[in-house]
C-alpha cells in the first residue's frame, strides 16, 4: 500500500504545481490589464477635473500649481471610484488576448474549466480590493482632505494653516485654532482676539464646535476670558451661537465632503449627525458606496466571462472591447444615477448601492453557467 501511495503522489503534486503556475500567470495578466485600464480612465477623469479647475484660477490665491496639486492628490480617489468599470474592461482585455492567442483554448482542451479560470482571476481581484479598501481607510482620505483644504484655503483671501488634526486660521484681528476628531469632525476650538496694536484682549475656548443652521456656528461649554485695560474677567457659557464666525469659504475648508472621509470616519460621523438630529444621507451614501465596491467589482469581472467564453462572433476581439467598455461605463453611470435618485426618494443607500451590483453578479453567474 505504501508503494502504491508513493507512486500516486507525484502526478497530484505535479498537477498542483501546474495550477499554481497557471494561477500566477492569469493573475499577472489580469492585474496588469486592470491597472492599465484603471489608469487610463482615472487619468481621463483627472484631465476633465483639471479643465474644470482652470475656471477658478486667479480667484483668491489659487494658481495653476494649486490646480495641478489638487488633481494629483485626488487621483487615487478616482482610481478607487473607477475600479468596477475598469475591472470589466481589463478582464475582457486580458482574457480576450488569451483567447486570441488560443491560450484559453489550450487550457480548456487540457481540462481546465471556466469556473477554475474564473477563480484564478477573481482571487487576485479580491486581494487587490482588500488593498483598495485599506487605502480607502488609511491613505486616500488623508490625500483627499489635504487636497480639499488646500484648494479651499487658496480660493479664500484669508490666511489658513492646515496642521495634523486641525486648522489655524486668521480672520482680521482673530486667530482661530480649530481641532478635529478622528472622524474629521470639528471639536474643540480656541479663539484669540487681538487689538490693532497686536495685543491680546480676549480668549475663547469651546469644548464642542459644529456648523449650525443658516451658516451659523454653535459652540458648547464655552469659556471666555477678556483682557481689557480696565481688568480681566472670565465667563462660562453653556451654548453660544456665532453668526459672523467664518466666511463661507472658510467654513468649506472645515466641513469636509463625504468622499474625503475614511470608512470608519464616515461611520462615526453618521452616528454623530444622527445623535444631533441632523441629516446624514449624503454621508450614509458615501459609506455604503465604499462597502459595496467589492460586490460591484467582482460582478463586473464575472460579467466579462460571457463576452470571452460565449458563442464566437464574426466581429471578434475589437467588438468585445468596445461593447465591454460601453456596458462598463453605462453601468457605472447608472449606479451614480440610482444612488442620487435614492437620496431624492429617501431610499436607504443600502438598497441603491448593493442591489445593482448583486443583480449584475447574479446575471453574470447565470450566463457563466450557460457557457460552462
Amino acid at each position: 500500500m505504501a508503494i502504491v501511495q508513493k507512486a500516486a503522489d507525484p502526478p497530484n503534486h505535479s498537477e498542483f504545481i501546474v495550477m499554481k503556475i497557471l494561477d500566477r500567470y492569469l493573475a499577472r495578466r489580469f492585474l496588469s490589464s486592470w491597472l492599465g485600464v484603471n489608469l487610463v480612465l482615472a487619468g481621463l477623469a483627472s484631465f476633465l477635473e483639471l479643465v474644470r479647475q482652470l475656471d477658478d484660477i486667479g480667484e483668491g490665491h489659487y494658481r495653476l500649481a494649486d490646480a495641478l496639486i489638487y488633481v494629483l492628490l485626488t487621483l487615487p480617489g478616482r482610481m478607487l471610484q473607477m475600479a468596477p468599470p475598469s475591472a470589466l474592461l481589463g478582464s475582457i482585455l486580458a482574457l480576450g488576448l488569451l483567447a486570441h492567442n488560443l491560450e484559453l483554448s489550450a487550457l480548456r482542451a487540457s481540462g481546465v474549466s471556466i469556473r477554475r479560470i474564473g477563480w484564478s482571476v477573481a482571487r487576485p481581484a479580491l486581494i487587490t480590493l482588500l488593498g483598495l479598501l485599506l487605502s480607502a481607510q488609511f491613505i486616500i482620505p488623508s490625500l483627499e482632505q489635504t487636497a480639499w483644504t488646500h484648494r479651499k484655503t487658496a480660493l479664500s483671501k484669508s490666511g489658513t494653516l492646515l496642521t495634523r488634526g486641525g486648522f489655524w486660521l486668521r480672520d482680521k484681528q482673530r486667530f482661530i485654532n480649530l481641532r478635529t476628531t478622528s472622524a474629521e469632525e470639528p471639536q474643540s476650538i480656541d479663539i484669540y482676539q487681538f487689538d490693532a496694536d497686536g495685543k491680546l484682549i480676549g480668549f475663547t475656548h469651546a469644548d464642542e464646535t459644529y456648523p449650525g443652521a443658516n451658516g451659523n456656528w454653535v459652540l458648547r461649554n464655552v469659556h471666555r476670558t477678556g483682557i481689557p485695560k480696565t481688568g480681566n474677567y472670565a465667563r462660562r457659557i453653556p451654548r453660544l451661537v456665532l453668526s459672523d464666525f467664518l466666511t463661507p469659504d472658510q467654513t468649506a475648508a472645515f466641513v469636509l465632503p463625504p468622499e474625503t472621509l475614511s470608512i470608519s470616519g464616515l461611520f462615526n460621523f453618521i452616528l454623530s449627525l444622527k445623535a444631533r438630529g441632523l441629516n446624514a444621507d449624503f454621508y450614509s451614501l458615501a459609506f455604503w458606496q465604499r462597502l459595496s465596491l467589492p460586490v460591484k467589482t467582482i460582478a463586473m469581472i464575472m460579467l466579462s466571462f460571457p463576452f470571452v467564453f460565449g458563442p464566437p462572433r464574426k466581429s471578434g476581439f475589437g467588438w468585445q472591447i468596445l461593447t465591454g467598455g460601453f456596458i462598463g461605463i453605462f453601468l457605472f453611470l447608472l449606479n451614480q444615477i440610482l444612488d442620487y435618485l435614492g437620496l431624492l426618494w429617501h431610499i436607504s443607500p443600502i438598497w441603491t448601492t448593493l442591489t445593482p451590483g448583486l443583480i449584475v453578479l447574479i446575471i453574470s453567474l447565470l450566463l457563466m453557467r450557460r457557457t460552462a
